[in-house]
């Protein structure tokens, strides 16, 4: 579900920090409605702005289409939805009557196998984007499917096995998608003012996508603004916790320039003395 945040409005420190940067309160109100947008994009799954940030959003998706690596007897990990089909297993494959297809027979006797219906030669991207679609819900991978069923010595693989160049075609063109749910609150924060302070890897995005608007009250008897993610999951990666240190951390920014320019004021009264 998308959210909806109403600005704090501060009223005491708003009119404190208004007279002392010598702005009216509205105005006072849309620059720190800026700053929250950019705190909750920073906020937002994957934490961070820098180039770290951005590659764990990249990988968190490759693990989530093609699995990652477990700890032996600790789990953890996760066993992804796609595998690629190797040239050998392809034409080494053989289909038995009941379905099953072997793919490969370890040294030990174990036989690696799937069914017919996780067995996709052909599948296109589309075919990708369909399986992927029906797997991701709010934002997030489901948990089902990816492991081994062991069935005396065969081990059935319960991935989409697909042709290689086209599952290496499908992965980067998800990854490319890292910053949308960032993208709604830099559209707010854009629509206030700028994207000072938010990465092209999601500010990129602003071009697609159209996942944040603002509702301007500044006009009103009581100042304020009301900032929407639209995302349909921007609930889901920027958790409530998130969101109240993120307005803890603008009203401390507030608090810091103010006394910055308290005391500058207060040495220049000092000097002319």
């Amino acid at each position: 579900m998308p959210i909806k945040f109403e600005n704090l409005k501060f009223e005491q420190i708003m009119k404190d920090y208004a007279t002392i940067l010598e702005v009216t309160i509205p105005e006072a109100v849309r620059i720190n409605a800026r700053l929250l947008a950019v705190e909750f994009s920073r906020r937002t799954q994957p934490f961070g702005f820098d180039d770290t940030s951005h590659k764990q959003g990249q990988g968190a998706i490759a693990k989530d289409l093609l699995g990652g690596k477990r700890t032996r007897g600790k789990g953890g990990g996760r066993a992804g939805i796609f595998a690629p089909l190797t040239s050998f297993m392809e034409s080494h494959a053989e289909l038995y009557d009941s379905g099953n297809i072997r793919l490969f027979v370890k040294k030990d006797g174990s036989v690696y196998g799937t069914d017919k219906a996780h067995f996709m030669p052909g599948a296109s991207l589309s075919t990708l984007r369909g399986i992927h679609k029906g797997a991701f819900v709010n934002g997030r991978m489901s948990a089902a499917g990816g492991d081994t069923r062991d069935i005396g010595r065969w081990k059935f693989i319960n991935k989409y096995f697909v042709p290689p160049t086209v599952l290496d075609v499908y992965v980067t063109s998800q990854q490319a998608k890292v910053g949308i749910a960032k993208s709604g609150w830099a559209q707010c924060a854009k629509s206030i003012k700028n994207t000072r302070g938010i990465p092209s890897w999601v500010t990129k995005h602003l071009g697609s996508y159209a996942l944040g608007n603002i509702e301007d009250r500044t006009a009103n008897k009581a100042p304020s603004m009301v900032l929407t993610n639209t995302c349909r999951y921007a609930s889901d990666v920027l958790p409530t916790t998130q969101q109240l240190e993120g307005q803890n951390i603008v009203a401390m920014k507030m608090k810091k320039q103010m006394t910055k320019i308290l005391k500058y004021r207060q040495k220049q009264i000092q000097e002319e003395a």
